[in-house]
């Protein structure tokens, strides 16, 4: 017979300092997704002046709030103490597995669960890799959007910051055809960023609803009520 699974509690599964950055980078999409809205079409009127100033500087924070948590999750990825998402990226054989698995599970809807879902999965992994690099090419648009509007090649800071921008980013004019390219790109990359994110809301709600397990409370305590699971014992 198969030994019933047990409830029981899991280990940490987010640190504070990544829920600091989860939290942060999520907020930060937000108000950098509803100022770029703004800024490329103005859809209210205020009754204070200089909004558009206001929006351009919320939009310039935000993204300055997503810049470092890219590379403090790009950190974390391969060096942090607690849970390193790189080893889940790693091609081999038990990942490809746990993948293959946890998309099956998705997609029929729970009637397969054939691996051990208290721990982190590459699924969850491959996808959050997937909106860093969204992020990373958005940053990437965005500054040279911001260092285009430097005509004087100088800054508060000193022209070694505009030369940074440019060396970093100006392969993007090449690339999206000029400025109206790079401007239409980084307009276009909000959107799949913002399905990226119902989509991420909608995945962890139905695991929580359909497994059971308090998937939602991990990125707000860092803890995880999971059923540990005792497969291919008789």
């Amino acid at each position: 017979m198969k030994t019933p699974p047990r409830t029981v509690d899991e280990p940490v599964r987010m640190t504070v300092t990544r829920r600091v950055i989860h939290w942060s980078n999520a907020l930060s999409v937000v108000a950098a997704a509803v100022t770029g809205m703004y800024i490329a079409n103005p859809y209210y009127a205020a009754q204070f002046s200089e909004v558009m100033a206001w929006n351009r500087a919320i939009h310039l924070y935000a993204a300055v709030v997503m810049d470092v948590s890219i590379i403090a999750i790009a950190y974390l990825y391969f060096f942090s103490r607690a849970e390193r998402p790189a080893a889940q990226l790693v091609p081999s054989r038990k990942n490809m597995v746990r993948f293959w698995e946890v998309f099956l599970n998705f997609v029929m809807l729970n009637r397969r669960k054939r691996f051990d879902f208290s721990q982190p999965d590459p699924y969850n992994t491959v996808l959050f890799v997937i909106l860093h690099v969204l992020v990373a090419f958005q940053l990437l648009t965005g500054l040279q959007l911001y260092v285009f509007g430097l005509e004087s090649g100088i800054s508060s800071v000193g022209a070694w910051w505009p030369w940074v921008m440019h060396t970093s980013t100006d392969w993007t004019l090449a690339a999206f055809g000029g400025i109206g390219g790079v401007r239409r790109a980084h307009h276009t990359l909000m959107y799949p960023i913002i399905a990226w994110t119902l989509l991420h809301i909608y995945y962890e709600v139905w695991r929580s609803v359909v497994w059971g397990e308090g998937d939602v409370e991990i990125s707000i305590g860092g803890y995880k009520h999971a059923r540990a699971q005792r497969t291919g014992q008789r």
